[in-house]
C-alpha cells in the first residue's frame, strides 16, 4: 500500500519545489538608462530614503577582438538591476576593473555594486 503512494508523492514534491522558484511569466521590467540616480562612495544624498537591495552589474569582454570592458555598461547593468527593484537611485556606488583568471571567460571585466533606494516621503 506504501508503494503507490511514494508513486504519487514524488511528482508532487518534485512540483511543489518548482512553486517556489520566481515566474517569467510576469510582466517585463520597463527600464530606462536614466532611471536610478548614482551616488558614488563618499556621497549620500541629502533626502529621506530606505534601501531596497544590495544591485549589482558587470561588463565583460568576452571576445579578444571586442571592445574592453567599461565602466559605463556596467553602470548600466547596474541601474537594470536598480529598476527590477523600482529603485530611485543607487548609493555607496564602487566599480571594481578585475583581472581574467586562467578560467575566466572575459578577457576583461569590470563590476559595480551598490545600495539600491526608494525616496521616503
Amino acid at each position: 500500500m506504501r508503494f503507490p503512494l511514494l508513486i504519487v508523492s514524488i511528482p508532487l514534491i518534485t512540483l511543489t519545489g518548482c512553486s517556489i522558484l520566481p515566474s517569467s511569466s510576469g510582466s517585463p521590467v520597463s527600464w530606462s538608462p536614466h532611471s536610478a540616480d548614482i551616488y558614488r562612495l563618499g556621497s549620500l544624498p541629502s533626502s529621506n530614503y530606505k534601501m531596497v537591495s544590495i544591485v549589482n552589474g558587470e561588463s565583460c569582454q568576452r571576445e579578444y577582438k571586442a571592445d574592453p570592458a567599461s565602466e559605463s555598461e556596467a553602470l548600466k547593468a547596474l541601474r537594470a538591476d536598480a529598476a527590477r527593484f523600482k529603485a530611485d537611485a543607487i548609493i555607496e556606488t564602487q566599480c571594481f576593473h578585475l583581472k581574467p583568471d586562467a578560467d575566466s571567460i572575459c578577457y576583461s571585466e569590470v563590476s559595480c555594486a551598490g545600495r539600491a533606494i526608494q525616496w521616503v516621503d
